[in-house]
């Protein structure tokens, strides 16, 4: 996928909290659900399996894919299959990484998680998702990042955009630190001046998967997602 990229006007309006948890010896740390309404059905991925594909259950079984722009950003997660890599949030096995430079210019890099082979996935049994995110450590590197979600107006499989890509999401800031973020898919926008059709808002009945993008011209980046997961289970 190459998504167009436009200057976000959203203004931020997500929960984020920094991850809490003791420790156990030599194991992950006790963490505190995502959403305590919800049971283990409601996670999708947490690279445990250290596979390309997120976890399968409640119809979704779908793959992990990287995209970045043509305009020479580079990636050194690029290829036909992805794979995580070991260090998870609070000590966990794995996480989801892409890392590389970002190009100067209208640029873009991305990983994202198909919930399905093929079609949308009906997630309207929830009401958003949440997510552990962090940067590497080091000066310089790219800060900002979207989580975007392509429903059935905005991807070309939703056979219904003439303008594609602009997907509803949201603008988040990353750092150095493991922490977990809470979306409402209510919350959820696309950027202004651009797509067709241009809902007022995200259709959760027609998912199609989950995107994390970054977009600093210029930037290096070094992004991780871990312990992804739908959150209000029962609507």
């Amino acid at each position: 996928m190459h998504p167009s990229l436009r200057a976000s006007t959203l203004a931020l309006a997500l929960l984020a909290s920094a991850a809490l948890g003791a420790c156990d010896k030599g194991g992950a740390a006790s963490l505190p659900p995502a959403d305590p309404s919800c049971t283990d059905a409601a996670d999708i991925e947490d690279a445990e399996n250290v596979d390309d594909q997120i976890i399968v259950q409640e119809g979704r079984n779908g793959y992990l894919y990287t995209y970045r722009d043509e305009n020479g950003t580079t990636m050194e997660q690029a290829g036909d299959s992805y794979t995580p890599e070991w260090g998870g949030a609070q000590r966990s096995r794995a996480a989801l990484r892409i890392s590389g430079q970002l190009a100067q210019g209208e640029v873009y890099a991305g990983i994202g998680l198909g919930l399905t082979e093929s079609g949308p996935y009906d997630a309207s049994g929830y009401t958003g998702i949440s997510f552990m995110a962090r940067r590497g450590k080091g000066e310089g590197l790219a800060q900002s990042v979207r989580v975007k979600l392509p429903d059935g107006n905005t991807d070309p499989g939703g056979g219904v955009c003439s303008e594609c890509y602009n997907d509803f999401g949201i603008d988040f800031a990353v750092t150095e630190e493991w922490t977990r973020y809470t979306v409402n898919f209510a919350d959820l926008r696309q950027e202004g001046g651009w797509g067709d059709p241009t809902p007022a808002n995200l259709d959760p009945t027609k998912l199609f998967g989950i995107q994390f993008q970054v977009s600093a011209s210029g930037k290096a980046y070094d992004l991780w997602i871990d312990d992804v997961t739908f959150i209000g289970c029962g609507g």
